[in-house]
C-alpha cells in the first residue's frame, strides 16, 4: 500500500547530510577499531536520519486507504471529490472511490467525468449495483436511452426484484418506444408496492401512455393516483430539465430547515398589501 513521507522529515534529512559534509575535518574516520571513508560513514548516516524522520512522523502518514475512509465521513460534497482524487493519486486501483466519485459527480451535474469514473469501475471488475444504476441515470440525463438501458439489464441482472431500477427501465423503455416492456415493467413496480417514489413514477409513466393513446380522462386519473403517492413528482418533473441534482439537493435541504422553523417558530410571512387603482 502507498505511503508518503512528510516533506518536511526530507528537508530535515537533507540539511543534516550538508551539514555532516561541512563538519567532515579529515578523508577518514575510525569506527568500531576501523578506518572507513568519511563518505561511507555520512551515507550512513543520512540514511539513518531518513529513517528516523519517517518513524518520527508516523502520524502524519496517510493511505490511500485512510483518506478514502475520511471522505465516506464527509459531509460536504467537493470535499468528498478532492479526497476521492488524492486517494487515486496514491493508489489508482482502489476501484471504490471511482464508484464514490462517479456517484459524487453525477449528483454534480458533470456527466462526463461521471461516466468516465463508473465506466472505469466496471472495467476494473467492479461489482456493485450502484455502478451500472448511475451510469444508467447518467444516460438518461443525456438521453442516451439505449445506453441506459444496457446498464439497467445489468443492474436488473444483479437484482431482479428493486423497484427503482425497474422504475427507471420503464421510463427508458417508453422513449425507445417499447410500450410492451415498460408497460411490464409498471406492472412489475405495482405488484411488489414497497417503493412509493417508483410506483409514483411507473403510475407517470403509464399516464404518459394513455395520453398518447388520445384517453385523456385515464391519463389523468393515473396521474392523480401517483401524485396522491408522491406530491413532488409533478414539481421535479418540471424542474428536472433546469435544476442540475446538486441544485435540487440544496433546494430540499432548503426547504427541510425552512418548513420546520415555520411550524415551530410559528413564523408569520407578511401578507400582501393590496394597492387600490388610481382614482380616475
Amino acid at each position: 500500500m502507498p505511503l508518503y513521507f512528510p516533506r518536511e522529515g526530507l528537508k530535515f534529512a537533507l540539511h543534516f547530510a550538508d551539514h555532516l559534509v561541512e563538519a567532515a575535518a579529515s578523508a577518514r574516520i575510525s569506527c568500531c577499531g576501523k578506518d572507513l571513508p568519511m563518505l561511507r560513514v555520512i551515507h550512513l548516516l543520512t540514511a539513518m536520519a531518513l529513517v528516523c524522520a519517517g518513524f518520527g512522523s508516523v502520524s502524519a502518514m496517510q493511505t490511500a486507504a485512510d483518506l478514502f475512509e475520511k471522505a465516506q465521513k464527509d459531509a460536504l460534497m467537493h470535499r468528498r471529490v478532492a479526497l476521492f482524487t488524492e486517494a487515486l493519486a496514491l493508489d489508482a486501483d482502489l476501484v471504490d472511490a471511482l464508484r464514490e466519485r462517479g456517484i459524487l459527480y453525477y449528483y454534480q451535474g458533470k456527466y462526463r467525468e461521471a461516466a468516465a469514473d463508473l465506466t472505469a469501475y466496471l472495467e476494473k471488475g467492479g461489482g456493485d449495483i450502484r455502478g451500472f444504476l448511475f451510469r444508467a441515470l447518467v444516460s438518461m440525463a443525456e438521453r442516451q436511452w439505449e445506453e441506459a438501458l444496457s446498464d439497467l439489464n445489468s443492474a436488473h441482472a444483479l437484482d431482479p426484484k428493486r423497484s427503482d431500477i425497474l422504475a427507471h427501465r420503464a421510463l427508458v423503455s417508453y422513449e425507445l418506444k417499447r410500450l410492451p416492456e415498460a408497460e411490464r415493467d409498471v406492472t412489475a413496480v405495482l405488484g411488489l408496492h414497497e417503493d412509493p417514489a417508483a410506483m409514483a413514477q411507473v403510475l407517470a409513466v403509464r399516464a404518459r401512455i394513455y395520453a398518447d393513446r388520445g384517453d385523456h380522462g385515464m391519463a389523468r386519473e393515473v396521474y392523480r393516483q401517483a401524485a396522491a403517492l408522491d406530491p413532488t413528482l409533478g414539481i421535479f418533473q418540471t424542474w428536472g430539465d433546469i435544476l442540475s441534482p446538486e441544485q435540487a439537493s440544496r433546494i430540499g435541504l432548503l426547504g427541510l430547515i425552512v418548513l420546520p422553523a415555520l411550524l415551530i417558530f410559528r413564523i408569520t410571512l407578511p401578507k400582501p398589501k393590496r394597492r387600490d387603482p388610481p382614482p380616475r
